[in-house]
């Protein structure tokens, strides 16, 4: 034999060893154990069940199902199933209507066209209520409420060394940045004014 089919037979015989032994502890506690568990479904009386595990006593009345909810379901079907699915009926129909934005003669009109206007309230709704300053309502205009009043001001002082973000900047932040000096280089003498000229 060669040593690969060696290395073989030696690795399927420690991995039959293992299966085995697994198997016999496996039946040995099986057989040490005096109280099996039921076997589902349970002969009549010939069986006890392990401790704490809830038992079914056959001579309890079991209760009756609740009764369905009375009334019409709490969400309504909706009234078109194909709402949404844009102008081609069927469950993939706004494939078929991409489809034909871009392969019609102009698809850049298509796309840019103007969005239809919201309806508007239904008959008998009362006025729409005042919005807060700063928002715009989509569908009715009358309940814009008033322009903001500029940027916010209020809130507590900044504290020291801070500076707002919308103001001035600090002092010194447009000059050039210091020359570094090197602690090796030789001092600087002052260099002595030259002599007047006669």
């Amino acid at each position: 034999m060669t040593e690969r089919t060696l290395v073989n037979v030696v690795r399927m015989a420690v991995a039959g060893v293992f299966i085995a032994g697994g198997a016999l502890t496996t039946a040995g506690q099986a057989a040490a154990d005096p109280e099996a568990p039921c076997p589902t479904p349970a002969p009549a009386g010939s069986c006890t069940p392990a401790p704490g595990q809830p038992v079914l006593d056959p001579n309890a009345a079991i209760a009756a199902p609740p009764p369905p909810p009375a009334g019409p379901p709490t969400v309504p079907e909706i009234q078109n199933p194909q709402y949404g699915a844009g102008q081609t009926p069927g469950q993939l129909g706004y494939l078929r209507d991409i489809w034909h934005t871009f392969h019609s003669g102009n698809p850049l009109d298509n796309l840019t066209a103007p969005i239809e206007e919201a309806p508007g309230p239904p008959p008998g709704a009362g006025p729409p209520p005042q919005l807060p300053p700063g928002y715009v309502s989509i569908n009715a205009p009358e309940s814009n409420g008033p322009p903001p009043k500029g940027p916010a001001t209020g809130g507590p002082a900044l504290p020291p060394g801070y500076y707002p973000l919308n103001g001035p900047p600090p002092p010194g932040y447009y000059d050039a940045p210091p020359v570094p000096v090197d602690p090796n280089a030789p001092p600087i003498t002052p260099v002595p004014p030259a002599p007047p000229t006669p």
